[in-house]
């Protein structure tokens, strides 16, 4: 690393060099603002030398505009782009770890391989990250078809803290874009690339799912997949997928990971995943029936380990930096509750369904969440005129009156969210043992919710159509910020049970916190048609959604159904009164 000093670059200082590669070169830097608020972050520059270099300008600048519409935990998120100084920019998270290369050879050097399970997770949180990217679509929901294209150690990052985050969309290609890669024009690491790809043929989002496969083949094996004299020989081995099988490089393991890896890396891609997801659900249920638990704690308890010395000597480093942390947006708001009062019957609502009307609020853990993200997107300041909520005390749960549905004010706290939750009547009988452990689960959600996690998923794996330990695996999940599992219990739950208002509701909410807000506002419509008890909530949300996609008039619609259904919902009012008194 370079020291700077202090450089100032715009509103941005630039402290230290990081790295330079072939394109940019990366500075730890800090933003500055009003009353002494800094944040670190990372600057990503290109070479002065290489400014005028219109293929590589291009490039860099594809990226940029691809990674900022990633929102996703396991991508690497960028807060800016510009040009200054003569140079391009881009102003991104910054992240204390290593990257995947490093932290396999250091693995090598101390002797200390990464365990199945570690390997199994880190590549399950790349299929995560992909699955989002490659189904990303744009604010008319066409999908973006983005191929990352460069899949390898040095584009996978893993922070101290066990979060793993995809890098470097330099080379990615969305298919809007009018810059495509030429045919025949060979991009990316040729080590981790697909036979496709290494032959110039024209190649989709399974090319990255074969890079991914490499990536665990590698974690796995402790070798290396593609090997050579020279990049030729190396490259016409690729082309060829030809490599030595897991099951010779490495063997004893189960059959279940041999399997995973030899699908991921079929030559031919109509015999591979189809899809990160799909690749992601196996990845998951192999790691249940081997009674793997990983997590973001163990792998970080890993990196603690591997690099212990690098972490003393950034620690330091870290603290010779006098630095305030801030959000760059606000995340959290206190709580609170409006005045609840039982409306008239609204002719145009439809009736409420008799399992949704027994249903606690509580059940909602998404919804005051979501509730605030708007409020914070929209109007804040309403906040200060309401009442706080008093410590400890949950939404009332009532029968709906016969003349109309009952108003929601706010979710109860998450404490009491699903111990009411039961299947409904079209569901199969889970098996008594799996119930056990979701009522043990329910007990220790607050306290361990990892324990309480672990013995979910023995209920889910004694009874997949447990609808109960679903749901409440979710909502762990949601707890412990494993957002997309969360999205794919609830997505189960939704699968088991297409009337589940929660699930739907729930999966609203992260979707809406991952700024997914097409996939957002198609959960929350799903739960309007379906009618619960909480429906002014829901047509709130469904509000708030809508107006982020600049979708003014069925915003407006939806909050005017809300306000319809709920006359005295002051948040509905005074967001509504907002966006029609806008020009």
């Amino acid at each position: 690393m370079v020291e700077l000093g202090t450089t100032r670059f715009g509103k941005y200082l630039l402290m230290e060099k990081l790295a330079v590669g072939g394109m940019a070169q990366l500075y730890r830097a800090k933003i500055t603002g009003i009353q002494g608020f800094e944040k670190l972050i990372a600057i990503k520059t290109i070479l002065p030398h290489l400014a005028n270099e219109k293929e590589l300008l291009t490039s860099f600048i594809d990226e940029a505009k691809l990674a900022a519409l990633l929102h996703h935990q396991n991508i690497v998120q960028i807060y800016d782009f510009g040009s200054m100084e003569g140079s391009y920019f881009i102003a991104m998270e910054y992240l204390l770890g290593k990257d995947l290369r490093h932290i396999l050879h250091q693995a090598q050097e101390r002797g200390k391989p990464i365990s199945d399970e570690l390997a199994l997770y880190i590549v399950s949180r790349i299929c995560s990250g992909l699955d989002y990217a490659h189904n990303l679509k744009d604010y008319q929901g066409k999908s973006l078809n983005i191929i990352h294209r460069d899949i390898s150690p040095q584009n996978i990052f893993v922070t101290y803290e066990g979060e793993v985050k995809i890098v470097d969309f330099g080379i990615a290609k969305a298919a809007s874009q009018s810059t495509i890669t030429q045919f025949g024009m060979i991009k990316g690491k040729i080590s981790y690339m697909s036979p496709e790809q290494a032959s110039g043929q024209p190649i989709d989002h399974r090319s990255d799912i074969f890079s991914t496969g490499i990536l665990l083949y590698e974690m796995i094996t402790h070798k290396r997949m593609f090997t050579g004299a020279d990049t030729m020989q190396i490259l016409a081995r690729v082309s060829k997928a030809d490599f030595e099988p897991p099951e010779v490089a490495r063997r004893g393991l189960p059959s279940r990971i041999y399997e995973i890896i030899n699908k991921s890396l079929a030559k031919d891609y109509e015999q591979r995943y189809q899809s990160c997801g799909e690749m992601l659900a196996d990845i998951e249920e192999c790691m249940i029936a081997l009674s793997l638990r990983p997590s973001a704690r163990t792998l970080s308890q890993y990196m603690k380990d591997l690099f212990h010395d690098e972490m003393a000597a950034e620690s330091q480093t870290m603290q010779d930096i006098k630095i305030t942390e801030e959000p760059i947006e606000p995340v959290a708001i206190e709580e609170k509750k409006p005045e609840q009062k039982t409306p008239e019957k609204p002719e145009s609502v439809p009736k409420v369904k008799p399992q949704e009307v027994k249903k606690s609020r509580g059940l909602m853990y998404g919804g005051a969440a979501i509730v605030l993200i708007g409020l914070i997107i929209a109007v804040t300041f309403w906040l200060k005129e309401k009442p706080a909520t008093p410590p400890g005390k949950e939404a009332a749960v009532k029968p709906a009156p016969s003349s109309g549905p009952e108003p929601i004010a706010k979710a109860a706290p998450e404490k009491e969210s699903i111990v009411s939750l039961k299947a409904t009547e079209k569901s199969p009988s889970p098996s008594a043992e799996a119930n056990g452990l979701v009522e043990q689960a329910v007990g220790l959600k607050e306290k361990n919710p990892e324990e309480a996690k672990s013995l979910l998923l023995r209920a889910v794996q004694l009874d997949p159509s447990n609808i109960q330990g679903q749901f409440q695996l979710g909502t762990v999940y949601m707890k412990l910020k494993d957002y997309p599992r969360a999205i794919e219990s609830f997505r189960k739950v939704g699968g088991l049970d297409s009337n589940h208002a929660a699930a739907f509701f729930n999966l609203g909410y992260l979707y809406a916190i991952q700024k997914d807000y097409g996939s957002s506002e198609e959960m929350y419509d799903r739960v309007v048609k379906l009618a619960p008890s909480y429906l002014d909530e829901a047509l709130f949300n469904l509000g708030m959604v809508q107006e982020k996609q600049g979708k003014r008039k069925q915003s407006i619609e939806s909050l005017e159904r809300a306000l319809a259904v709920n006359p005295n919902n002051e948040m509905v009012k005074k967001l509504l009164a907002k966006l029609k008194g806008k020009p």
